[in-house]
């Protein structure tokens, strides 16, 4: 029996098998041939029986009937989800029986150019373990833990298309097509999922598919406590800021936030984009915020009552932040003593302690911000 012959039903093929010892190579291409236009109909039991039939025969190993039964492996892993991909390739041998010309890319008869052998299973084994990764012995290249940070819209030949921007806590950034994502545009926001990941012939890192993330966001991107700032309520944006004062932007939080709250949020910083994202996760009691965020021991140096406002000098040790670095004296509106008390008999030379960080000034200078004095 030649290669290229097929098996015209399975009752053949089962008494091909029954005699295999007697012409190994032909039932492998049989099997094969079978597999080729039969797997999309076996069902998973057939197949997956007939590959461990074909494992059994002592057929050369690497050759081209050996890496033909792999490529359809790879066919039929996308087909039947209880199909266990990285055992299949340990019991084939993939470690060591890919032929050179496996490791090559194809051109068509139509003279495009097609993934190699080696890049299929690569690809396939990348997905299998994005939706299989409590299997996983260990991370699997092109797969990263990613945070939905915002959900923005764009015309595109006249249709309105809905897209992601992903960030990695390595601060990786991608941006993604919402029908890429197992969920409706507008749920989208504020989740962690995995993503497969894909360089193109250009170089270009792409999302290649999406599902939703094991993980919680906090085990990639740890909490902290930040103050909520201010408020745009025009475009949906909280301004957070963390004790080291780092500005974050957090945007349509699900939760329910005022301004002059603390809440807990993971912080998400690209690695490009100057753009500091924040997924809010709870928010605080005050004077539990306020013990958790920290302040900083003051003297007041000056007070002006008629113009509402005091000069202070910080007393606590003061360190360096990634922004900068506080300043030891400054001004404060005494609309900040949130006590009305504390207001009427604050006096100079008090002792206080002052809740702030830097923060931007129009003329683009960080200064010492004071939001609340107790």
């Amino acid at each position: 029996m030649k290669d290229s012959d097929t098996i015209s039903s399975w009752d053949e093929l089962l008494a091909s098998l029954e005699t295999a010892v007697s012409h190994p190579v032909d039932t492998a291409w049989q099997i094969y041939r079978y597999l080729q236009n039969h797997y999309t109909t076996m069902g998973s039991h057939q197949v997956r029986m007939l590959l461990v039939a074909y494992l059994k025969l002592p057929v050369d190993r690497p050759s081209l009937v050996h890496s033909c039964v792999l490529g359809i492996a790879v066919k039929i892993s996308s087909e039947y989800a209880d199909f266990q991909f990285p055992q299949f390739l340990q019991m084939w041998g993939y470690d060591r029986y890919l032929r050179e010309e496996d490791k090559q890319r194809q051109t068509g008869k139509d003279g495009r150019s097609y993934p190699s052998l080696m890049q299929r299973v690569e690809r396939r084994l990348q997905s299998y373990a994005l939706h299989h990764q409590s299997e996983m012995p260990h991370p699997v290249d092109g797969i990263k833990d990613m945070v939905a940070v915002k959900v923005f819209e764009k015309q595109m030949n006249g249709k309105r298309r809905y897209f992601a921007k992903l960030v990695a806590s390595d601060g990786m950034e991608l941006v993604a097509s919402s029908h890429l994502f197992p969920c409706k545009p507008w749920e989208i926001q504020g989740r962690m999922y995995s993503v497969s990941v894909r360089v193109s012939k250009e170089g270009n890192e792409r999302a290649d598919e999406i599902v939703v993330s094991e993980k919680n966001i906090a085990d990639a991107f740890p909490s902290v406590v930040g103050y909520v700032d201010g408020v745009d309520m025009g475009h949906g944006h909280y301004h957070i800021y963390d004790s080291l004062s780092r500005h974050f932007v957090a945007e349509k939080p699900a939760l329910i936030v005022k301004q002059q709250d603390f809440v807990v949020f993971s912080p998400v910083i690209p690695a490009v984009d100057k753009f500091k994202s924040a997924i809010i996760s709870t928010v605080l009691p005050h004077d539990e915020g306020l013990k958790a965020f920290g302040t900083m021991k003051a003297e007041i140096t000056y007070m002006n009552t008629d113009e509402g406002y005091l000069r202070y000098r910080i007393t606590s040790p003061i360190a360096d932040t990634p922004e900068g670095t506080l300043a030891e004296e400054g001004f404060a509106r005494l609309s900040a003593v949130a006590d009305d008390k504390m207001r009427q008999s604050l006096t100079v030379g008090d002792s206080v302690s002052l809740l702030l960080f830097l923060k931007r000034g129009k003329d683009g200078e960080k200064r010492n911000h004071v939001v609340e004095i107790s």
